[in-house]
């Protein structure tokens, strides 16, 4: 009698029993609301869980396993957003998508877009014409809360020599709320489509201060300082106050003022013979 050999290959169950998902992936139509700012697909099959990723950096765990929630998103600049999903007993899965879309030359974008809140109650943004821009461009400036989505144009312009739109002036600006704002620019051409620039930031973090005006008086033991700072979103402020006696070297006072001192003035005494007071 012939014995014969049959090779076998023994695989786990697991494999056997193993999702195809290029067939049938278990998450589906992955797509972002810019409305709700939501992230939101179609799941499929035993999920322990699944993470939002924002280019390479996790974003945040889904709390319900069919959406991620975020707080702003950018009009101008894309990015991937992606689902990895952890499946029981499967390996790991993941899709994404590009939000927004791009579209038109981003030569023709304005360039080195700068806001600055200044001189109290003023903001001034600031920005160049796009390298690749059109002759017949026009840019339009406007701000937009980024918690309620209300949106203010541009009031007043400031055109460069061919009548581009090159800077914006908003005025009273202690009637925005301090909160987190967009600064977009956005253009037109009869020729082409000019994709955005923006900038998202808090007006309090673009605040520029004027040095404030000091007023003193001395006699031979004291001197009494006086100043006022002025701002819209701040009430702590800490200073360094250079003083001079005569010819000998400048010496340093750090001083910190709070929200339970007086805000509108300012004061500080300190000994000409010892030092701070």
């Amino acid at each position: 009698m012939a014995w014969r050999w049959l090779p076998v290959l023994l695989m786990p169950v697991c494999c056997l029993l193993r999702r195809d998902h290029a067939q049938n992936p278990p998450i589906k139509n992955l797509r972002m609301d810019p409305e709700t700012k939501r992230l939101t697909w179609n799941v499929s099959g035993n999920v322990s869980k699944i993470e939002c990723y924002v280019g390479s950096s996790r974003f945040t765990v889904s709390s319900d396993n069919v959406s991620c929630q975020f707080y702003s998103l950018s009009k101008c600049q894309a990015s991937n957003y992606t689902v990895k999903v952890t499946l029981v007993d499967q390996e790991p899965f993941s899709t994404w998508i590009e939000y927004p879309k791009q579209e038109g030359n981003p030569g023709a974008a304005a360039e080195d877009l700068d806001c600055k809140v200044h001189d109290v109650s003023f903001l001034t943004c600031t920005w160049a014409v796009g390298r690749e821009a059109p002759k017949d461009i026009q840019y339009h400036f406007s701000l937009e809360s980024i918690r309620t989505g209300q949106k203010w144009d541009c009031p007043r312009y400031t055109p460069n020599e061919r009548g581009t739109h090159v800077q914006c002036h908003f005025d009273r600006m202690s009637r925005f709320p301090k909160q987190q704002y967009r600064f977009l620019v956005e253009g037109a051409s009869g020729h082409s489509r000019v994709p955005c620039s923006e900038a998202i930031e808090f007006l309090q973090d673009i605040e520029k201060f004027i040095a404030p005006n000091i007023t003193a008086t001395c006699n031979e033991s004291l001197a009494l300082m006086k100043w006022h700072m002025a701002s819209l979103f701040r009430t702590s402020f800490d200073y360094d106050l250079e003083i001079q006696q005569g010819t000998e070297p400048p010496s340093v006072h750090k001083v910190g003022v709070h929200p339970s001192l007086p805000r509108a003035s300012h004061m500080r005494t300190l000994s000409l013979d010892a030092g701070p007071a």
